[in-house]
């Protein structure tokens, strides 16, 4: 037995808003394809370039207005200035997603969104696109700053390029742990008179319910935590960590942390050094200080007690009807998630498990839909009410719909126009800018909060009726004498609080409510948050002499809070500058990565990059020197602006290493038209065309339509559900190849998933000569550009052959046992174990039949690197009795990295 083959994928990732991708957007995309025109505005008092389309130009204009202010406290505040023009883009409503990134490749640059009105009571603050600009600015200064005169010199000559080791990273802040990334975003959210997620009592209770559960750790806290609360950790504990210690430092020291740690060019993770450096104590002490402090304020926390009915790893928005509350829940964090139906009069609860995606539950017509963002085709992501099988609901593209009146006409937020503050419509007809979801009672009155400053005021209709000071608060319910019910601050977390003419009450001792609503005028309906899931209860109405408390932090008094409000600088915007992608092309940096062997000497790679901020257009110059001791050179271009995707390079070979059968210059291009994209399902025609260097003679054009459904839910390591079908056929030379595979998974109960998979491929050609046929090969990546291959693990070199098939049967069981380390370099999330056969049917080009057999048994080890890197570890032995193969028994290690 030996080690077979060692592979390594890398892949990498940005800072965003919230713990959601840009759900929609195909791999490294920033915008879908055909989008809509945009235009560019370069600041003359800043090095920022605003990109922006026509019907966002109003949004344009008042980021524009921020970024001198912004640009000049973060200056100070994290001790650095840009060495990089900045691209902000303001994306078109093509894109309608809740959420924003920011990166330093292939350009210094933010995205931002315009959906936030999916999430308008998660911030807690007046503007989605203030919100957007102060927590991504934040992660431009975090990422780019260079503390060390080494990354500085480097980038003079290299730009932003990843330099891998055994050179210095010019970045090195790129791979900072995403706790004290997002936290430190979340803290700087803050401090604008915008409000922030440091306003929310839901959030300050969650914090605190994790310190009373010993969950403040080091080694759970920087880390990659898979646990309740999840991706939240890092936006949330990360952030009242960071205002710990903005409040017990100062926000300037704090903020230099990131200096500090761009300073180890050389071994960018030593945070308990970084953080000596920037507040006189090293992390993990802070960290105790912290923790010590959120226990003691524990203790007094109320937790929601009451019959519990259902129980969720992810939060859903309580629906709401005469007759119903219904809600999404997902108990496992693993599974389909299930439909909850509590039934007002009878008290039954029912529970559906469907396809529906994670968002509030609307009843219409007697069936049920969530608020969602997916793609509504190729080139769409809508915003609107999805079904079970995720197809939105016709009508209600592009709207967040709230309720619907009696009469059906929707209350609803236009997304569009909300890139700002909500803009709320009934019907077509335009209402009121608003700060926070909507209800409505029996009679069709619409009840909401505004923003004013610091000061949130209920309304009903349009009349105001209760302000407090605060930023966090949410409608719940009217009851049958007209009391409005809604959620507000507690001074350890949230409650839900009822007002009459007679003033305001609290109804609920609780501290860890996050939503509320009514059974009856006796009895409310509460979804409560513990330290380990969400939960859902029944619970009588308390009448308790409180009302909402007032949060308030520390900088308020402090001369930088809200100034960006109080000096925003007007910017004159036109249409008159065409953002052209191809030409808005800019050097983004230098890749290079170098191996020194005994055996080959020095390998490795040298790319020079350039690239759009919209990451519509890329192009690259690379130089490349691999195992097998062969030289290439050339150029690159990928472009995605459009329905069909397509990339081509060019190389050239400078060093043959005295071999014959080595080409000279080659190409390899590849395309893929999608023609359906909705809901689960994926289509696409992909076409690929390579000349292959190691030979003369092997160049293969590939044709393949591609058709799949994919279903994965919560933090699932595995697809739920998988039936995907391709249909292939491959041009080489003078000989066609066809064939097709299938796919097929499923999960079944206690994280077991059951999976098969079918492949055939057939040639017309007569002859192996010239390495032609059907390839049969021990890697997998050989794939991407000939659809023909069959891949057989235990193979040592490549076969051609007539025809080869094969059919497996696998099942996987996930485990989930945990080891979490801070100073150890490696941390465990999880566990798989695995097994596969694999029936083998190959003929070759004499004719001989070959029927075989192989079995695989695997673990794989779900890890992390160094508290940041999730790095899977597999190990497999596989057994065969292929006679093909020259080792009936061999073991294969593979790894992955993803950062």
């Amino acid at each position: 037995m030996k080690i077979k083959n060692l592979y390594v994928f890398i892949l990498f990732a940005c800072s965003a808003l919230i713990a959601e991708p840009p759900l929609g957007l195909r791999s490294g995309d920033s915008v879908v394809p055909h989008d809509k025109a945009y235009y560019k505005h370069q600041l003359l008092s800043n090095d920022v370039e605003i990109i922006y389309t026509k019907d966002n130009i109003n949004f344009a204009k008042k980021a524009a207005s921020k970024q001198e202010q912004i640009h000049k406290d973060y200056e100070y505040l994290f001790d650095w200035k840009m060495d990089e023009t900045l691209y902000v883009g303001l994306i078109s409503d093509y894109n309608q997603v809740a959420n924003g990134f920011s990166t330093p490749l292939p350009n210094n640059r933010q995205i931002n969104y315009v959906g936030g009105t999916q999430a308008i009571d998660y911030f807690a603050g007046t503007s989605w696109l203030e919100t957007l600009l102060y927590h991504e600015t934040a992660h431009n200064y975090q990422i780019n700053v260079k503390g060390s005169v080494v990354s500085r010199s480097l980038h003079e000559v290299f730009g932003n390029g990843i330099v891998f080791l055994p050179l210095p990273i010019i970045v090195p802040n790129i791979v900072e742990n995403s706790f004290m990334l997002e936290g430190n975003a979340v803290l700087n959210e803050s401090w604008h008179g915008n409000g922030g997620r440091l306003y929310s009592g839901r959030f300050k209770v969650q914090t605190l319910l994790q310190a009373k559960d010993n969950q403040l750790k080091a080694k759970y806290l920087y880390n990659t935590k898979l646990n309740f609360p999840y991706r939240e950790i890092v936006y949330i504990q990360g952030g009242f960590y960071n205002y710990y210690m903005a409040k017990t430092y100062g926000l300037d020291k704090i903020n230099s942390y990131f200096k500090y740690k761009s300073e180890d060019w050389w071994w960018p993770f030593r945070t308990n050094w970084s953080m000596l450096d920037a507040v006189g104590k090293n992390f993990e002490t802070t960290l105790k200080e912290f923790e010590s402090e959120q226990k003691k304020l524990a203790e007094d926390v109320v937790e929601a007690k009451g019959k519990v009915l259902a129980h969720s790893q992810f939060f859903s928005s309580l629906g709401n009807s005469e007759e119903e509350i219904f809600f999404i829940t997902n108990e496992s964090g693993v599974e389909r998630p299930e439909l909850v139906v509590f039934n007002k009069k009878d008290k039954n609860i029912t529970k559906i498990r469907d396809s529906y995606k994670q968002g509030k539950v609307l009843k219409i017509d007697g069936k049920y839909y969530t608020q969602a963002s997916a793609k509504t085709s190729p080139i769409r992501i809508h915003q609107g009410l999805y079904s079970n099988n995720l197809f939105i609901k016709e009508g209600s593209e592009s709207k967040m719909v709230q309720v619907y009146l009696s009469d059906k006409t929707p209350v609803y937020f236009d997304v569009a126009s909300s890139f700002d503050d909500a803009k709320l419509y009934i019907g077509e007809k335009y209402y009121e800018s608003v700060n926070s979801s909507v209800i409505v009672d029996k009679f069709d009155n619409l009840y909401y909060f505004k923003q004013k400053g610091k000061t949130r005021t209920l309304y009903k209709n349009k009349t105001a009726l209760y302000s407090y000071e605060g930023f966090y608060g949410l409608v719940s319910d009217v009851d049958s004498k007209g009391r409005v019910y809604f959620v507000a601050n507690t001074k350890l977390g949230a409650s839900v609080f009822r007002y009459d003419k007679n003033g305001v009450k609290r109804v609920s001792f609780a501290d860890n409510i996050v939503e509320v609503r009514l059974l009856n005028d006796e009895e409310l309906f509460i979804a409560a948050m513990s330290a380990k899931e969400y939960y859902y209860l029944r619970s009588k109405i308390e009448d308790i002499n409180e009302t909402p408390f007032e949060t308030k932090l520390f900088f308020e008094d402090e001369a930088y809070y809200a100034q960006t409000t109080k000096e925003s600088k007007e910017e004159v915007l036109d249409l008159n500058d065409s953002y052209y992608s191809f030409l808005d092309m800019h050097y983004s940096g230098t890749n290079m990565y170098g191996i020194l062997s005994s055996n080959n000497g020095l390998n490795g790679s040298l790319s020079i990059n350039l690239g759009d901020p919209l990451s519509q257009n890329t192009a690259n110059i690379f130089l490349n020197r691999d195992d097998s001791n062969i030289t290439i050179a050339g150029l690159g271009y990928t472009n995605s602006q459009y329905l069909l995707k397509y990339q081509v390079s060019l190389y050239s070979v400078l060093d043959k290493d005295g071999r014959k059968d080595v080409r000279d210059s080659g190409i390899t291009a590849r395309a893929s038209l999608p023609f359906l994209e909705v809901g689960y399902w994926y289509g696409a025609l992909d076409i690929s065309y390579f000349q292959d260097y190691e030979t003369l003679k092997r160049e293969p054009l590939s044709l393949r339509i591609n058709i799949n459904k994919r279903e994965r839910y919560g933090v699932s390591l595995y697809d739920n559900n998988l039936n995907s079908l391709s249909l292939y056929s491959v041009f080489e030379r003078e000989d066609k190849i066809f064939g097709g595979e299938y796919l097929f998974k499923h999960d079944l109960i206690s994280q077991i998933y059951l999976g098969c998979a079918l492949k055939y491929s057939k040639t017309d050609a007569l002859t192996s000569t010239n390495e032609r046929g059907v390839k049969l090969s021990s890697g997998s990546l050989s794939q991407d550009l000939d659809p023909s291959t069959i891949n057989m693990p235990a193979l040592k070199n490549s076969q051609y052959m007539k025809s080869a098939a094969y059919a497996e049967l696998n099942i996987v069981k996930v485990l989930n046992f945990s080891a979490y380390f801070f100073t150890f370099p490696l941390s465990l999330q999880r566990e798989s174990l695995y097994a596969k056969y694999r029936y083998y049917d190959i003929e070759s080009f004499s004719n001989k039949k070959e029927n075989s057999n192989e079995v695989t048994l695997g673990l794989t080890l779900s890890s992390v690197v160094l508290n940041s890197l999730p790095v899977p570890i597999s190990f497999e032995y596989i057994k065969s009795d292929s006679d093909l193969v020259k080792d009936k028994d061999s073991l294969r290690i593979l790894l992955g990295l993803n950062f």
